[in-house]
C-alpha cells in the first residue's frame, strides 16, 4: 500500500518517515473559570490527518495521533489517582468506531480510567466548518448516561475551535455533581 502523506510504498498507511514526522506541538489554552485546554498537534499541518475520521481509515490515524499524544503525557503529566476520562460524544459513528473512544483508550495507559459513551450530544448538528453564531444557536445539549457524582474528569475531545462545546460538556457534568479538571484534544484550531 503506499503512505497517507507522501505516497511512497510501505506497508502501513504512514510509513515509518511520515509517522516519525508527526510532531508533538503542546499548547494550553485558558477557558473561562480557569478551565485548561491542552493540545498536542498543530492544526494547520495535521488537518487533513485529523479529517480522516470521516473516512474508513480514520481509526488508524487516530490510533497513531493518539498513542503519539498519550506517550507525550507519560513523561509530562501525574494525574491524581482516582481519574476519569470522558470523550465529548464519543458514539459509535457510521464508520464504526468513536474517534474520542480512541484517544479515551489510550489516556489508560497513563491512569486516566476511560468512561465510554458517557456524555452524548441530544443535537446531532454538525459544527464543522460552522460560525461562533452557529454554535450559540445550536448547543449539543448532553445527557450523561453515567452517575458522575464525586468524580474527577478530564474531558477529551478531537479538535477545539471556539471551546463552546468543552464550556458546554464542562458544566454538564458540574451540574451533575462532577469535577472537571481539564480536557485534552489532539488539536486546537483556534492557532
Amino acid at each position: 500500500m503506499r503512505c497517507l502523506l507522501c505516497g511512497k510504498w510501505c506497508f502501513s498507511f504512514l510509513c515509518s518517515i511520515c509517522r516519525d514526522r508527526i510532531n508533538i506541538s503542546p499548547k494550553m489554552r485558558q477557558l473561562p473559570f480557569n478551565f485548561r485546554v491542552y493540545s498536542f498537534y498543530e492544526y494547520l499541518h495535521m488537518q487533513y490527518l485529523l479529517q480522516a475520521k470521516y473516512h474508513l481509515i480514520g481509526h488508524r490515524i487516530y490510533e497513531v495521533l493518539s498513542h503519539r499524544a498519550v506517550a507525550y503525557l507519560q513523561d509530562s503529566l501525574k494525574v491524581p489517582f482516582n481519574t476519569y476520562g470522558v470523550g465529548v460524544d464519543d458514539k459509535i459513528g457510521l464508520k464504526g468506531y468513536a474517534h474520542n473512544a480512541i484517544f479515551l483508550k489510550h489516556l489508560k495507559k497513563i491512569g486516566i480510567k476511560p468512561l465510554f459513551h458517557t456524555l452524548i450530544a441530544s443535537n446531532e448538528v454538525s459544527y464543522a466548518g460552522r460560525d461562533l453564531k452557529f454554535r450559540q444557536d445550536n448547543p449539543r445539549d448532553f445527557v450523561l448516561y453515567r452517575n458522575l457524582r464525586g468524580k474527577e474528569i478530564i474531558l477529551v475531545d478531537d479538535i477545539i475551535t471556539t471551546g463552546l462545546t468543552l464550556q458546554e460538556a464542562k458544566r454538564s457534568i458540574e451540574e451533575a455533581g462532577g469535577r472537571v479538571l481539564m480536557a485534552f484534544v489532539l488539536s486546537d484550531a483556534s492557532t
